[in-house]
């Protein structure tokens, strides 16, 4: 499994790369867009089409990134309540449902870009099916976060048990 996670955060790191590049280009093209527009009255019709695909995978890459990191939305009010023996069953509950959604995505996602490619945006000329891309590839990804996450519930316990066994670790490795 360490080869996995090893797989996994190598494909994450090469995203995290993907998404500050879009993110980066994205401010670019939103700048040139408002400088023409406010001060040349002119702006050119690709820029708000480049500006929402560089949008797009932003997000959906920064989505993944969040399940990876467990910063996403979380409801714990049957935690908060005091019943600490659902903790572990709820959290693994959670992944599976992620799993789930990351498989789901995938497959409901791939069919467009086939079925797409052929038609364009009309200023940038980019096929529509490329919009759909990385919506399949992100659903894998977080199926394949989903799936390490799973297993070190399995094998360390609920995520406050594992946040406590880094700590410890990290406080042993400076000692």
């Amino acid at each position: 499994m360490n080869l996995y996670k090893k797989i996994v955060t190598l494909i994450c790191a090469v995203f995290e790369i993907i998404a500050a590049l879009s993110l980066g280009a994205m401010l670019v093209v939103v700048t040139v867009q408002v400088v023409l527009r406010y001060f040349f009255n002119n702006a050119p019709g690709w820029s708000e089409e480049l500006a929402k695909q560089f949008m797009i995978l932003f997000c959906f890459i920064a989505m993944a990134l969040g399940v990876r990191d467990k910063i996403h939305i979380a409801l714990t009010i049957i935690v908060d309540r005091g019943l600490k023996k659902l903790i572990l069953p709820l959290e693994i509950l959670g992944k599976v449902l992620i799993l789930i959604m990351g498989i789901m995505m995938s497959i409901n996602m791939g069919p467009y870009f086939t079925k797409l490619k052929d038609n364009r945006l009309p200023g940038t000329g980019i096929p529509v099916g490329w919009e759909y891309l990385f919506p399949t590839m992100v659903g894998v990804l977080i199926a394949l976060i989903a799936v390490y996450q799973i297993y070190d519930h399995f094998k360390y316990g609920s995520d406050e048990n594992q946040l406590k066994q880094d700590d410890f670790t990290k406080k042993d490795a400076t000692l």
